[in-house]
């Protein structure tokens, strides 16, 4: 996962070890012409340029197109590229046709079945509406022309994935070396359509991030051990519940059954009403408030000391006292920290949540309140917000969403699976009590909250085909064990990018 100046480093590695700039263009536009002859998409094609090496890439992709279909570039005037002058005279020997972004709209977008959009990539900033693509971008979106961007959907900033452009109908974006922050922020993770890796021979570069993918998320999973029992499969203790949200822990405690705890307790207040649907799902009622809240007793920090792990906040209303947390950490017991504990964070010592295995579970929200900023303003740049919280509090932090992103004290994941299923009431408890057990199982704070949120996501992506928008999060946990299946499997989610060699 690439920042603009990480890609930019690729790209100078690559010219210092003698390969010329020129060849990067000529394969980054052959890759983009090969992808959509391999679509077999035929009639008129029409390429939106730019004057930078984006818009290199458009001309060559245009001219590796013109001896299969018919294809006219846009072009803002005389491109500045390195090489421009070959690259649109051999564009135009091909038989490419050129106008202005002066031409005449109608005429321009009259009988198009595909537009290359390849007006700006990598290094973008500030707002579209300046450029002269601008309209035709716009005209484009009207009439939901399909669209291929290159390397990025022009407007959108290659580090955050803010974007500034009309809402194109992007069915693919080719990129080239890995994949950029940008696709994968807000909004440019629900504008890239299918996101396709092309290689085009660009140095080794490490990025700032990495997708948890099938090999890797295999290769965490733990093999059962034909000596375990109970006790060994993991001990989880879930603290939450009040009388206003009963059911909030107990989908998180059927959750970590469902994902191979041996062994689920739920400290409920008395007075949270619960009637167990679960009967394996052990539950103790315990001293609360006048109000329904569950408050500090002996009892609960007797349960709470003899778990492996403990997952603490759902359902468990915003009235609790922060000694409540307090003591569950000094215990040292890996932690899931979610829902209405989450707000308790900023007054806990910092030693107590500097720890890999004490994993933080917000969602953009959620965060906003703890790092004193709006959500709107966390989903400008999640990456950096994920960051600043993990550096802040020392713990794992998960921020949930599309493309969840889970930072640990040396790297940072990206989610592929799940889509919209996963957006229901309860789903975050679901997510937290499968995070529980695989804390309380033995896995390293980061794995264990990487894996869960694959493994979560997965789920959604079973049950998709089957109920769509209709699923539940009881359809959720009942997927777990089909989906831990998939992952022993390799099963690739939807949301992977697609490596195009």
């Amino acid at each position: 996962m690439w920042t603009e100046a990480e890609a930019r480093r690729a790209d100078r590695a690559t010219i210092d070890q003698g390969v010329p700039s020129a060849a990067l263009m000529e394969l980054a536009g052959f890759q983009v012409a090969r992808w959509v002859r391999h679509q077999g998409l035929t009639g008129r094609i029409l390429v939106l340029t730019g004057p930078g090496s984006n818009g290199g890439d458009g001309w060559v992709a245009a001219r590796h197109l013109a001896s299969n279909v018919s294809v006219t570039v846009v072009s803002d005037g005389v491109p500045r590229f390195p090489g421009a002058d070959g690259v649109v005279r051999a564009a135009r020997q091909a038989g490419v046709q050129v106008v202005g972004y002066d031409h005449p709209l109608d005429a321009g977008l009259d009988s198009v079945t595909l537009v290359i959009d390849a007006v700006f990539g990598v290094g973008f900033h500030g707002t579209l509406d300046r450029h002269p693509a601008f309209r035709w971008l716009l005209a484009v979106a009207e009439r939901r022309l399909p669209v291929v961007a290159v390397d990025l959907v022009s407007g959108t900033d290659t580090d955050t994935g803010r974007y500034t452009g009309p809402s194109v109908n992007v069915m693919a974006t080719v990129t080239f070396g890995a994949t950029k922050w940008g696709h994968v922020g807000y909004p440019g993770a629900g504008l890239t359509g299918s996101l396709v890796v092309a290689d085009i021979g660009l140095a080794p570069t490490p990025g700032s991030g990495r997708w948890i993918d099938p090999r890797t998320a295999h290769d965490w999973i733990r093999p059962p051990r034909v000596l375990d029992h109970k006790y060994r499969r993991g001990h989880v203790v879930v603290i939450g519940g009040s009388r206003a949200m009963p059911g909030a822990p107990q989908l998180a405690g059927w959750a970590s059954l469902k994902a191979g705890a041996g062994l689920v307790e739920l400290l409920l207040p008395a007075q949270a009403g619960v009637y167990l649907e679960v009967p394996e799902l052990i539950a103790h009622r315990l001293d609360d408030t006048a109000e329904g809240d569950l408050k500090m007793s002996p009892h609960l920090m007797d349960r709470a000391r003899k778990a492996d792990a403990v997952v603490i906040g759902p359902g468990l209303g915003h009235r609790v006292s922060p000694e409540l947390l307090w003591r569950i950490l000094a215990l040292g017991r890996p932690t899931v920290i979610d829902a209405d504990a989450l707000r308790l964070v900023p007054t806990m010592p910092p030693n107590l949540l500097a720890r890999p295995e004490v994993v933080l579970t917000p969602h953009a929200g959620e965060l906003g309140r703890l790092l004193g900023r709006s959500a709107q303003h966390v989903n400008q740049d999640r990456r950096q917000y994920v960051l600043e919280a993990q550096s802040r509090w020392g713990a794992t932090c998960l921020l949930k969403g599309y493309r969840t992103l889970i930072a640990g004290p040396t790297e940072i994941w990206v989610n592929p699976s799940g889509q919209t299923e996963l957006a229901t009431a309860g789903s975050g408890d679901v997510l937290s009590g499968v995070i529980g057990a695989l804390l309380a199982q033995g896995y390293p704070g980061p794995v264990a909250a990487a894996l869960g949120a694959y493994w979560h996501g997965i789920a959604g992506d079973v049950i998709r085909p089957r109920m769509g928008h209709g699923a539940t999060s009881r359809d959720i946990i009942a997927a777990l064990p089909e989906a831990w299946q998939t992952i022993e499997q390799e099963g690739v989610p939807e949301g992977l990018p697609r490596y195009w060699k």
